[in-house]
């Protein structure tokens, strides 16, 4: 992207349980809910660093939207948001928390009182008036 800023990707995987949508989010050690995802890498597209992150974080295999549905900026950061699909996970499987404190799937219409640093709260309503 050569703006010099370091570029973060973030995936949101949709959920359906009973026609109700679903989030799957990680707690950080700082207490705080996030999208799963990181830094890209050197020559990576966004869409291979993302589906990397979620093998190394959460050892899920997933694959990536092209468009990405969210972007903004933090500091010395830019940030992009994929909707993601999960390619060999079960809802009954085990996580596999890596760099999250827990990871788990919230209803897409109980999460306002999660804590979320901004950008990640904005992508989140985004999402919860698309699927609602």
């Amino acid at each position: 992207m050569g703006n010099g800023l370091i570029q973060v990707v973030a995936g949101a995987h949709i959920q359906y349980v009973d026609n109700v949508p679903f989030i799957l989010l990680g707690l950080k050690p700082s207490g705080k809910w996030e999208f799963p995802g990181g830094k890209v890498e050197n020559s990576e597209s966004h869409q291979v660093a993302l589906e990397r992150e979620w093998i190394e974080e959460l050892d899920i295999t997933i694959q990536c939207d092209e468009e990405h549905f969210g972007h903004g900026r933090s500091g010395k950061y830019e940030l992009w948001f994929y909707e993601v699909d999960v390619i060999n996970f079960e809802p009954t499987d085990e996580y596999v928390a890596k760099e999250h404190v827990e990871v788990k799937y919230f209803r897409l219409d109980e999460v306002n009182g999660l804590e979320m640093n901004s950008i990640n709260k904005v992508m989140l309503n985004k999402l919860v008036n698309k699927y609602s």
